[in-house]
């Protein structure tokens, strides 16, 4: 290996790009120095040549100054900062609430949960970001009373109505929490319903986001409803849409303007920025990174040119913002001592509303995406914009901040999608070189997390499925964050399925997910040959999947005593009843697998290969409260972990604004 990239190499470990990782199978990947110089850039650092590079190692001078102390609530706070200086701190309202004189060492005074900002005045001044958290996130004990519970998780866009017209709407999602709250669940999860924005209309993905702190308007239910669901089993989204914006553009005209107007008082200027955004985009288009050079950042010539439209994207963000409500509320009434169980995606699409109000700490020529593992043979592409560590620590992690407090506001739960993105990111260059790690700051990042939850009441669930780094489990849980068990990627060395009783306690454990085969789909091994449909298999390989997929089956008959004649019906209950058993404290089953689907909702690593996302429910929503489907996995569930006790539905009205 040259001087040179030696010399690049120690750059690279210096802003936290990884050197090498291994993969699923134990094998170490170096990454090459096209990917270390494509991921420098994506920092900031240019590296493309020996001089840039020396420039660039010698500019990584120590400061002694802290721009960041990480405490826990009630615990003595020392900072230490050289020098003699005056120094006050203030609170997330920008009120002072302590000041001194201090030379070298700073004794701040036991603080509540939440931000501060230390403002140093002296020979060299500054500021240094103070995050306090709490020791843990809120739990199932604290929030619910309880030691464990179950809940379901389903498609909104997938639900079956009299009225939405063709895909789920918010007023859907209020009617089926209740449906399954009065059955026992305590919590309903549903995919993530991040804007996805007005211009880009052939993206039907909610796991590909313009922005994840506004929502998805497809799911506003209208006045007067677009009548019943179609008949077919897979969702027509322009047919759809094209109904039911002609619908939302003929309400916006009968608004009740005064309801709105209090409602815009409390928005924040992030959520005008989107609604600025989308009318822009009807213009421009949805990319902004096409627009008018002007427009291409947020501020007064973007206002300009969005104009009076800005006002009906606003009021399309408060319909759902205010329907999103009425579910919570809904659920809540009827018994969920959670409710609602939303999704965080990993990341916004580049061409973004996200990326456009927050350009100042996106990392630049980068998307986010996986190497091959057990979701996806080839690895992933996810096509989302990432932000950089550097510059979202400088931003006081603003955006991330105002994400989570928006969602949290909305749900008991809050998953977060790809939650190893907290401790390490695999990005891909643009320029096509192979991806790579960067690390991220874990522990101010569960800081930002700890103290959104606390504030808003809300559980934390961490997906970390995939390629898992020693330690990272525990220290999410020592946050109080709970793993993601997915009971079969739960295996030994050969794989073999674990039985239940080794799930993790502190964890929400489900046998499936929207990314892999439904129960019956598993059984079947419906995913393998769509494996070999969209030609990621051979005859051969294929033959070899459906023979390792035999012998989980007979590894799952084995620890869930599951008798050799039992029709899938059975090899349901009793996979259910073993999730029911365990020893993890949230349990979810998958609505399709309560009501006895066989094709998945997402086939991870396509596009349009494979129908995502397009899926509907057999059974309509106002036929699931008296169906045996639901009875049955209420009595499975409930006689093991317990029903928990239904509060009075007439302390909550169930208003929904339209």
């Amino acid at each position: 290996m040259s001087d040179t990239d030696e010399s690049l190499r120690a750059l690279a470990q210096t802003q936290g790009i990884y050197l090498d990782f291994f993969d699923l199978h134990g094998i170490r990947h170096e990454t090459c120095p096209d990917t270390l110089r494509a991921l420098l850039k994506a920092l900031g650092t240019e590296a493309d040549n020996p001089a840039q590079v020396a420039e660039a190692l010698a500019a990584q001078t120590a400061d002694a100054r802290p721009t960041e102390v990480i405490a826990f609530a009630g615990d003595p706070i020392t900072v230490s900062m050289p020098g003699t200086y005056d120094w006050s701190l203030l609170n997330e309202q920008g009120d002072i609430i302590d000041e001194g004189h201090a030379s070298g060492v700073i004794n701040l005074p036991r603080l509540g949960v939440g931000y501060y900002d230390l403002h140093i005045t002296g020979a060299q001044s500054g500021r240094c970001f103070v995050m306090v958290r709490p020791h843990r996130a809120p739990d199932l004990a604290s929030k619910a009373h309880i030691d464990a519970c179950w809940g379901t998780t389903g498609a909104l866009y997938g639900l079956r109505s009299a009225t939405n017209g063709g895909l789920g709407n918010y007023r859907d999602l209020g009617v089926v929490a209740a449906t399954f709250g009065r059955a026992g669940a305590v919590f309903l999860g549903v995919n993530p319903l991040h804007a996805l924005g007005w211009a880009m209309e052939e993206i039907i993905s909610p796991y590909s986001p313009s922005h994840r702190g506004m929502f998805n308007i497809d799911h506003i239910a209208v006045e007067g409803g677009l009548g019943p669901t179609p008949d077919a089993g897979l969702i027509d989204y322009a047919a759809f849409r094209e109904r039911h914006r002609a619908a939302l553009e003929a309400q916006f005209k009968t608004r009740d303007k005064d309801a709105f107007a209090d409602w815009c008082e409390t928005c924040s200027d992030e959520t005008r920025q989107f609604a600025e955004f989308e009318a822009i985009s009807e213009i421009h288009g949805h990319d902004f990174r096409t627009w008018p050079v002007p427009l291409q950042i947020p501020g007064a010539a973007a206002r300009k040119a969005a104009g009076k439209r800005a006002e009906f994207h606003l009021w399309l963000q408060y319909l759902a913002d205010t329907q999103i409500d009425a579910a919570q509320r809904d659920a809540c009434a009827s018994g969920m001592a959670l409710g609602l169980y939303l999704d965080l995606a990993v990341g916004p699409r580049p061409d973004g509303a996200e990326v456009w109000v927050n350009a100042d700490t996106i990392a630049r020529g980068v998307t986010i995406g996986a190497p091959p593992d057990h979701l996806s043979p080839e690895g992933q592409s996810w096509a989302l914009a990432a932000h950089a560590p550097g510059p979202l620590a400088q931003a006081h992690y603003a955006p991330l901040r105002s994400m989570l407090r928006r969602l949290m506001a909305k749900c008991g739960v809050l998953r977060i999608d790809h939650a190893l993105g907290l401790l390490r990111s695999y990005w891909l260059p643009d320029d096509g070189s192979p991806g790579g790690y960067i690390t991220q700051p874990l522990d101010a990042l569960l800081a930002v997390i700890t103290i959104e939850a606390h504030q808003a009441g809300c559980l934390v669930v961490g997906e970390d499925l995939g390629l898992v780094p020693d330690g990272f489990r525990q220290a999410m849980n020592d946050a109080g964050l709970y793993s993601y068990a997915v009971w079969q990627f739960e295996a030994n060395h050969l794989g073999d399925i674990l039985p239940a009783d080794t799930l993790p306690p502190q964890s929400l454990a489900c046998f499936g997910t929207h990314d892999t085969p439904t129960l019956s789909g598993f059984w079947h091994g419906t995913d393998i040959d769509w494996w070999k449909r969209v030609g990621w298999l051979s005859s051969g390989d294929r033959a070899a999947r459906h023979s390792q997929r035999a012998k989980q089956r007979a590894s799952l008959r084995d620890v869930c005593a599951i008798p050799s004649t039992a029709r899938i019906g059975g090899i349901v209950d009793a996979i259910h009843g073993g999730l029911a058993h365990s020893p993890a404290a949230l349990v979810s089953v998958q609505m399709d697998d309560v009501f006895g689907e066989l094709e998945a909702q997402n086939l991870p690593g396509t596009i349009n290969e494979h129908p995502n996302w397009r899926r509907r429910l057999s059974l309509p929503i106002d036929a699931m409260e008296q169906s045996a489907a639901l009875l049955h996995i209420s009595d499975v569930m409930s006689n093991a972990r317990g029903a928990p006790a239904h509060q009075d539905e007439t302390d909550h009205p169930k208003e929904v604004p339209a």
